[in-house]
């Protein structure tokens, strides 16, 4: 409904909650009524809406969830990838949002704001990923929108939403412990943490976390042209020295039939519980997602076009499902020297202590 009033000279139009002052048909000044001014990087503006997502049973420990938004949904994923919740409403969420996607926010029942990190922003094609922590006892989980004068939050920190993140844009060579330091360096320039193997040394990446639930993504690289490298997306070293491992083999320009493969190291003996021949290649990126979550076991790895496979494994051996910290292990099988890349890890937990109710649209 918009309502003008005249003003002497000047014309007073408000239309929704924008109240604009015209002289002479010249706007003078314009402002919103209304809404919510309190996040950071508000600008002066307020957050017209919020995507409301009520939360039906209240975690007792923190998370972390995806949420996903097309152009017809808003979806509610765990770490598994599974569908919590889902609502088709996004079309208000685009007609709103900027397109740099800067006035997003992320906040719970008690007006909180939340550390949450925008993994993707599309907004011609309509694709938002939004990870969000989510703390213990929230009773909902909401994402503000539509403040066009809004800023980059400072909340949008992916190192505070997960157990670990690096991209490698700082030298981070200090938060993990190796075998060889002298042979690991930081290319901040280009985002990736340098291996360079030299002949039959084998070293391990130690990311210093206990845990027994958690989601591993690495994206990695060799330059080998002959021999061989085992690239280990995850080790779970325990806490006795044994481990449990998803490894994966590359070789020269034509590849190498062998590998992925699900095992363990005990007592040093290895024992594969599921292989697979995958043709692999060098001087590719490679992602690996690794879960480790009770007796489920997921692995995915992405290479080529042609190098996309998932698989799912079940499992009774109590290995697989204790405490322990993570680990990347790279092996030189034979000689000469060789680069490895890695130029992203994160590391999230896999838990899923909440339930959520149907999403809807909310006006502040």
């Amino acid at each position: 409904m918009v309502e003008v009033t005249k003003i002497g000279n000047k014309t007073l139009v408000m239309d929704g909650k924008i109240l604009s002052l015209f002289r002479k048909g010249s706007l003078l000044r314009q402002m919103y009524y209304g809404g919510y001014e309190d996040f950071d990087g508000a600008n002066g503006g307020v957050w017209k809406k919020y995507i409301n997502i009520p939360i039906k049973t209240v975690p007792l420990e923190y998370a972390q969830y995806l949420i996903e938004i097309d152009d017809t949904n808003v979806s509610v994923y765990n770490a598994k990838g599974d569908l919590k919740a889902q609502a088709s409403i996004a079309s208000e969420f685009w007609s709103l949002v900027r397109s740099d996607g800067f006035d997003i926010r992320a906040f719970d029942h008690l007006f909180r704001q939340l550390w949450f990190w925008v993994e993707e922003f599309d907004y011609a094609n309509k694709i938002a990923k939004i990870w969000i922590k989510l703390p213990e006892f929230s009773e909902e989980l909401n994402i503000a929108f539509g403040n066009s004068y809004a800023s980059e939050s400072s909340y949008n920190n992916p190192k505070e939403v997960f157990e670990w993140y690096d991209d490698f844009t700082e030298d981070t060579l200090a938060n993990y412990n190796m075998n060889y330091p002298d042979q690991w360096s930081v290319d901040t320039e280009k985002g990736w943490l340098v291996f360079i193997h030299t002949p039959n040394r084998i070293d391990d990446l130690d990311i210093p976390l206990s845990m027994k639930d958690y989601r591993v993504f690495t994206r990695m690289m060799t330059n080998d042209g002959s021999g061989q490298i085992w690239h280990t997306a995850v080790t779970k070293r325990l806490p006795n020295g044994d481990n449990v491992q998803i490894a994966h083999k590359v070789a020269g320009p034509s590849g190498y039939a062998e590998q992925p493969r699900i095992g363990k190291y005990i007592a040093g003996k290895l024992t594969v519980i599921y292989a697979k021949d995958q043709n692999t290649y060098a001087n590719n990126w490679y992602e690996y997602e690794t879960w480790f979550i009770g007796d489920y076991i997921k692995f995915r790895w992405a290479g080529p076009a042609s190098v996309i496979s998932e698989v799912v494994v079940t499992h009774t051996d109590a290995h697989f499902n204790t405490e322990g910290s993570v680990r990347i292990h790279l092996h030189r099988d034979n000689a000469g020297s060789v680069y490895s890349y890695i130029d992203l890890i994160i590391i999230h937990k896999s838990i899923d202590p909440a339930t959520f109710g149907t999403p809807r649209i909310m006006e502040f």
